[in-house]
């Protein structure tokens, strides 16, 4: 998919599983601020993820520090925001490395397992 495609699909995720669901907007509070960065290793695209005002914003290819990085191919990440995977299974098979603040990445890990 062009880089324009991916972005848009991420957006239509992100927004349909997160920032459309209040118990989960109130959540993201406690981590307000914080950065995450999901590398699409195959197609060499990063997509950043901040929090702010109970909401996730996205940046595409941006420049801020990512506390947490999360790094495999674009459908492993796909399956992981739509729950055809969970990130245990996908980390220990090798398909999802993580990396950073290990407190924020249980949190985030946590909060997309259960949305």
């Amino acid at each position: 998919m062009p880089g324009k495609l991916h972005n848009h699909v991420f957006k239509i995720i992100i927004d349909r599983t997160i920032n459309n669901n209040p118990g989960v907007c109130q959540r993201l509070k406690d981590i307000r601020g914080k950065v995450f960065r999901l590398h699409a290793s195959d197609i060499d695209r990063s997509y950043l993820f901040y929090v702010d005002d109970g909401r996730i914003s996205v940046e595409f290819d941006g420049n801020r520090k990512p506390d947490v990085v999360l790094q495999g191919d674009f459908d492993t990440f796909l399956k992981l925001l739509r729950h055809k995977a969970d990130a245990d299974s996908l980390f220990f098979s090798r398909k999802l490395t993580i990396r950073g603040d290990v407190k924020t990445s249980v949190f985030f890990k946590n909060l997309l397992e259960h949305l």
